[in-house]
């Protein structure tokens, strides 16, 4: 008597699977890869909002350092893309430069300032994903200032966003829109 498995496996009249065997079980882990992608997709972006979120905490505190040293927060001296305020922004953070105003016994207040995770171009003057900086940020006398971000997903941080504006009443801080920061500033 032959062993179990060479019986199962060369059954009479039977040479393999059929198509619609085949077909069933190509569309069942068909459908349950879509599933885990979009699974793994929808936690890259909420990982990638809690990234924004503590980004701006740590931005936030630079900021505060900075006020206390400089008695103001920055101003963009102006720039034609998002981008470029953004790198003006960081560059003020880092180096004390393209503050909108003459530094006085500037001390680094943070090293490296955090760049949105999806923005895969390394100049940071080149059109991109961004932060952004309200413009003009802090306005005229620097008592305030504001920074967005575009979240992914709708995380619960939303409801403590400031609402409104980052630059001239465009009602970018709605929405998906994430905005912290301090004061007024007319346009906003």
């Amino acid at each position: 008597m032959r062993p179990i498995i060479h019986r199962v496996m060369h059954r009479k009249g039977s040479s393999g699977f059929t198509l619609i065997e085949l077909l069933v079980v190509i569309s069942i882990i068909s459908l349950l890869s879509s599933i885990v992608l979009t699974s793994v997709n929808s936690a890259r972006a909420k990982a990638r909002d809690a990234r924004r979120i503590a980004d701006f905490k740590q931005i936030q505190t630079a900021l505060e350092l900075f006020y206390d040293s400089q008695g103001r927060y920055p101003q963009s001296p102006g720039h034609a893309t998002w981008s470029g305020h953004w790198a003006y922004f960081s560059q003020c953070l880092e180096t004390g430069t393209n503050c909108g105003f003459t530094t006085s016994g500037f001390v680094q207040v943070i090293p490296k300032v955090p760049q949105d995770p999806r923005r895969t171009v390394t100049d940071p003057f080149a059109e991109g994903v961004t932060y952004y900086p309200g413009y003009p940020t802090g306005c005229s006398d620097g008592q305030s200032y504001r920074i967005k971000a575009e979240l992914e997903t709708n995380s619960a941080v939303l409801a403590s966003s400031i609402k409104g504006s980052f630059y001239n009443n465009n009602g970018g801080c709605n929405g998906q829109g994430y905005c912290v920061g301090v004061g007024t500033c007319g346009g906003w």
